[in-house]
């Protein structure tokens, strides 16, 4: 399974890498689910959907961190949601009294699902996405390895590529909040030096 630290990486990549092309797609959040929506909103569409007697599919919930992830199969095909909450020391930049118990019941929100199925050759994978999305923006891929990327409004799409025998396959699928992605390389850069810029903030506010 693709790293998280690689697909951001990744993203950094493409985020500093100039000005996206011009795309009419758009990718506002994963199927009926926007980026954004809280943990509680996302876990509670998809508890309905495993529950509705009008299912037109079978979907189980199999694992869930609270804040984190809630891992579901749907179709033999796992979907995992990730969420991400300004950390504490980040979250105090803004605000110096938020206290931990405060922090504790801020909500996490949806910024990236990662789709894992499979083994499926990756030029059927790609011309579903192309259906979609229209034609790639970006590739990464050599000798069968690496990512076609689609830079949509709203958010990326990246298509991983493995070898198997001399053929490239796709098992893995991510689709990522733009807004999101960047939010969270800035906290990262702040979350370093945070305790710092605290200090210098309330020196400044005395």
């Amino acid at each position: 399974m693709v790293s998280h630290m690689r697909l951001f990486f990744l993203a950094c990549l493409v985020l500093l890498g100039g000005p996206l092309k011009a795309q009419t797609a758009r990718l506002e959040g994963f199927a009926d689910t926007g980026w954004n929506t809280p943990f509680a909103d996302v876990k509670t569409q998809l508890k309905n959907l495993a529950t509705s007697p009008n299912a037109r599919e079978r979907v189980e919930i199999l694992m869930e961190e609270k804040d984190k992830y809630i891992l579901v199969r749907r179709n033999e095909i796992l979907y995992r949601y990730n969420f991400y909450k300004t950390p504490l020391e980040v979250a105090r930049l803004e605000n110096h009294e938020l206290s931990a118990e405060e922090h504790d019941q801020m909500e996490a929100v949806l910024f990236h699902v990662k789709v894992i199925m499979p083994f499926i050759e990756a030029t059927a994978i790609n011309a579903r996405l192309e259906g979609n999305y229209g034609k790639r923006t970006r590739t990464t891929v050599e000798k069968e390895t690496g990512a076609d990327i689609w830079e949509l409004t709203g958010g990326f799409v990246f298509q991983w590529y493995e070898p198997y025998q001399n053929k490239a396959y796709t098992r893995t699928v991510d689709y990522l909040s733009a807004q999101l992605a960047a939010q969270i390389m800035k906290e990262y850069a702040d979350y370093f030096d945070a305790r710092e810029k605290l200090i210098l903030k309330h020196i400044l506010l005395r």
